[in-house]
């Protein structure tokens, strides 16, 4: 067979815009080192082991997972169908998918976006300037069920409602074969430029699938990190730079062993993504849950974060397996009100001794919180924080869903630790600056009604859930009697919350029945 003969590569509509690599870690090196674990090894070769003739098991995943090699098709610019895009915080290893919805709409914004820059550079350039520093319109798009905004001009992601998380995103094109995680960004899109001149107008039926061994490396393009070679337009192999991979492939020639020893790479993802796909549409939310955080939140920002996707992705799965064809949705928001207090301005800290620093460090962090609230100069700015917090989300939440009542939507609210006790006291009115007066109306039906009036929430609590909560303890110096029937009411009216869980782990040293 001979040389294929390059074709006129098309327009790929690449951005010449790199603000997307400034104080960017990108590298693709982890990778690819563990594609190479997982596909060879130097023990002896079985044929249940991992390493025994890993193209082939490779080739098996590509025939049942991706179609696209086995297309009769003229080869040229992927389409958006094709491409996916993949987001991740910075303590994340692996690229996440957007489902097929998302990454279609993102990439027509994208495609738009450098459609745009591109014609203002040019028209800077016909005007005699050097198109340098090209500005246009800010090109954000709505994903993630609506929580979350994708910029793809400095291919950032971000939380629409609550401030403190972003993600990076990624254009994939080029995949490796095993993990179909996401060829790094900018050398996924030199390999796919190089893969167009080689193969642009050419069909896939034009090569024949006679055996890797027997195939010779048509062209190699030497990138920083690593090299790829092309075999045919079906077979591309990246190799590392390394010393580890470089001696693993001296080990494979001197075995005898002549078929390529890299990472195959897969262009286009494994599954289209299609903006018509209404599987990957997710339904109007249904029931807000504000989660809240207890003590300690100081010393672990954006720890009510993690925690809230944690119960998103599992109440996620336990519908889709229990519950697959409910048309409920329930969506959780991290509600984060420790760090925009400004309490004694560090005055404790300053009264500190030096003396086990670390512990007391710790103390300040976490106990302190209990002693701040249960102050009488900062308990109602402790108060007035959360409940400034949550009217926030919630206002913000209804300017962009306006219907979210009028279609029966509900309110809960999963409080842990002192966050349980600070919700409480909002819902029923207690000052924790005037703790006498609160009991005197308290024991008073009028009374009652003065404290429920002051609560100063926008929503009513369909449910509270109390984790690890001291809730009962505030609740046992308060009240006289709290455990006798008739002064239930009393201590939650029912129209404040209709119901109320109290979840606790016995070994829980601040939770009480």
């Amino acid at each position: 067979m001979d040389f294929p003969t390059p074709g006129d590569s098309a327009d790929l509509g690449y951005s010449l815009n790199e603000d997307r690599f400034n104080g960017s870690s990108v590298s693709g090196a982890e990778y690819i080192l563990e594609e190479q674990v997982h596909q060879m090894s130097l023990e002896p070769l079985e044929p249940n082991s991992a390493s025994y003739d890993c193209h082939q098991d490779q080739q098996q995943f590509a025939a049942e997972e991706y179609e696209y090699w086995n297309q009769d098709s003229v080869i040229g610019e992927l389409t958006a169908e094709e491409i996916r895009w993949f987001y991740k915080s910075d303590t994340d290893k692996r690229w996440t998918e957007f489902n097929g919805y998302d990454s279609h709409h993102i990439e027509f914004l994208y495609r738009q976006y450098n459609q745009e820059w591109h014609q203002v550079y040019n028209e800077q350039q016909s005007n005699g300037g050097e198109g340098v520093g090209v500005k246009i319109p800010k090109h954000q798009i709505v994903v993630r069920g609506g929580m979350y905004e994708v910029d793809v001009h400095s291919w950032k992601g971000y939380s629409i409602f609550w401030p403190g998380e972003e993600f990076q995103v990624t254009r994939g094109t080029w995949f490796y074969g095993t993990t179909w995680q996401p060829v790094e960004y900018p050398p996924c899109e030199t390999i796919e430029h190089m893969h167009l001149q080689l193969f642009c107008g050419q069909r896939l039926s034009d090569y024949a699938d006679s055996g890797l061994s027997q195939k010779e490396v048509w062209h190699t393009e030497q990138l920083p990190e690593f090299h790829v070679d092309w075999h045919s337009p079906k077979d591309v192999f990246l190799h590392n730079e390394t010393a580890p991979s470089k001696l693993m492939r001296s080990v494979t020639q001197k075995l005898g062993f002549q078929k390529p020893t890299g990472c195959r790479l897969m262009r286009g993802y494994k599954t289209p993504a299609l903006a018509t796909d209404s599987a990957d549409r997710i339904t109007d939310i249904t029931h807000l849950v504000f989660v809240i955080h207890g003590i300690g939140q100081k010393m672990d920002i954006g720890r009510i974060i993690k925690n809230s996707n944690s119960f998103r992705d599992c109440v996620t799965w336990l519908q889709n397996k229990y519950f697959p064809n409910s048309t409920d949705r329930p969506e959780f928001f991290p509600v984060e009100w420790r760090t925009s207090l400004k309490l004694d301005g560090d005055l404790v800290s300053a009264i500190t001794p030096l003396h086990l620093e670390k512990l007391r460090s710790l103390l300040n962090a976490s106990a302190m919180d209990i002693m701040y609230y249960t102050s009488p100069l900062f308990g109602q700015e402790i108060q007035a924080g959360l409940c400034v917090e949550l009217n926030r989300l919630y206002s913000m939440f209804l300017e962009r869903y306006p219907n979210f009542k009028e279609n029966g939507g509900k309110c809960s609210v999963v409080a842990h630790s002192l966050g349980c006790v600070i919700l409480y006291d909002i819902v029923t009115g207690w000052l924790p600056n005037d703790p006498m007066a609160c009991l005197q109306k308290a024991n008073s039906s009028e009374g009652r009604e003065e404290m429920l009036k002051k609560s100063g929430l926008l929503f009513e609590i369909e449910n509270m859930f109390c984790l690890g909560s001291p809730l009962s303890v505030f609740l046992a110096l308060r009240w006289k009697d709290p455990h006798e029937p008739e002064n239930h009411d009393k201590v939650l009216p029912p129209k404040l919350c209709k119901r109320l869980y109290n979840v606790f782990h016995p070994a829980d040293p601040v939770a009480y029945r």
